[in-house]
């Protein structure tokens, strides 16, 4: 049996990312508070993929310490969130945008519920191209809050980063409502109801230049006119300033083992969990069975044609994000397997990724599948 690590290296020979930065792990063995019980970490290829004296030269190999644009895995954080939110008693999901923001009122997309927009199933239009027009945030917002309803099947799903646009300007208004620190921005709320419990130190939007050089760059981009590194690749959140509820977070493969640990913990009710467990639970239900794809609050569900693989099991759940990376957690294996890589760079022209998450999470249900930490670390002795 191939194992992670040789795989992954095969991928970066075969050109699918110039590299790549992983963890696998699980919930079980000794793993204390939110630092993950990890089964195997790895990091290979180089951060930049060299052309003759082009931007290339002195990037050094992958380390476990890079930091990879996450995309849209920073739906992820904004759904967690607002489950911390709904704990503290501040939200329903059936609450709606007009609650939140007035400029709603009187708007058909201001009866749109929490719900809705978490699970995809709202009248948003999916994959507009809004910064080709928009050129500032707040014009960008308010073309969000024009634009045409969408009125072809009505509660089916339809992946829209809209959706989690408005979710990012909703989360600080929320806490508004509490009492909390007003005045925070989505970073702000996102920072002290995630990152700060999770200690996941080196996760961040707009990350400083002080971090450039573990920085993996994504796309040569014709909009920008520029290899993009250290910015964030989504043309609509850069328009939002760097910080939108669709994308904008950095991290590192170790830091996203934190997030994983902490919901897979949720899910089994043990101490160190984020969540409650009955939250934990509704957030990754299948609510849109019969309805196109199978979304939980925020996350995808194990399903036809989704990144899970063959192996996971039917209740896995995860994300995947554009620029390469994902994050797949499946709660019967106690597993969860984070790959980031940035397979834009140079040009999104390259889809091997989607190919390769699945392998990726094959080998890493065989390799390590319902075993802890304790019990691969005897295995592997055990085989010397």
């Amino acid at each position: 049996m191939q194992s992670v690590e040789t795989y992954i290296k095969s991928c970066v020979r075969a050109g699918v990312f110039p590299g790549a930065s992983w963890v696998i792990g699980n919930s079980k063995g000794n793993g204390l508070g939110h630092c993950p019980d990890i089964l195997e970490q790895g990091a290979t290829g180089v951060l930049g993929q060299s052309t003759a004296g082009v931007l290339g030269q002195g990037l050094g190999p992958v380390q476990q310490d890079s930091l990879y644009d996450l995309a849209s895995l920073t739906k992820l954080f904004v759904t967690l969130a607002l489950m911390r939110q709904m704990e503290d008693g501040l939200i329903r999901l059936e609450d709606t945008v007009d609650y939140f923001l007035p400029a709603y009122k009187n708007n058909p997309k201001g009866g749109i519920s929490l719900f809705q927009l978490l699970t995809h199933t709202s009248c948003l239009s999916g994959g507009t191209q809004l910064y080709r027009h928009a050129h500032t945030r707040e014009d960008l917002l308010e073309a969000i809050r024009c634009s045409r309803p969408r009125s072809d099947s009505p509660g089916r799903v339809v992946y829209t980063c809209e959706a989690f646009i408005l979710l990012g300007e909703i989360l600080p208004v929320i806490d508004g409502v509490g009492g909390m620190n007003c005045g925070l921005d989505p970073a702000q709320v996102i920072h002290r109801r995630v990152l700060e419990p999770l200690q996941m130190n080196d996760t961040c939007f707009n990350p400083p230049a002080s971090l450039l050089e573990r920085i993996a760059p994504t796309e040569d981009c014709p909009w920008r006119g520029k290899i993009v590194r250290g910015q964030v690749h989504d043309e609509n959140a850069v328009v939002m300033g760097g910080v939108s509820g669709n994308a904008g977070l950095f991290s590192t493969a170790v830091d996203m083992a934190r997030f994983a640990a902490a919901v897979l913990a949720s899910l089994e009710g043990r101490e160190e969990g984020f969540l409650h467990s009955i939250t934990a639970e509704m957030m990754i239900h299948n609510h849109t069975a019969g309805k196109g794809e199978n979304r939980g609050l925020g996350w995808m569900i194990a399903g036809p044609s989704r990144a899970a693989g063959d192996l996971m099991s039917p209740c896995s759940f995860g994300h995947t994000g554009f620029t390469g990376t994902s994050l797949w957690i499946d709660p019967e294996n106690h597993l969860y397997a984070v790959l980031l890589s940035n397979r834009i760079h140079p040009s999104r022209d390259n889809g091997g990724i989607f190919r390769t998450r699945q392998i990726f999470h094959n080998l890493a249900v065989l390799q390590y599948g319902g075993r802890s930490a304790d019990e691969q670390q005897k295995r592997e002795h055990s085989n010397d």
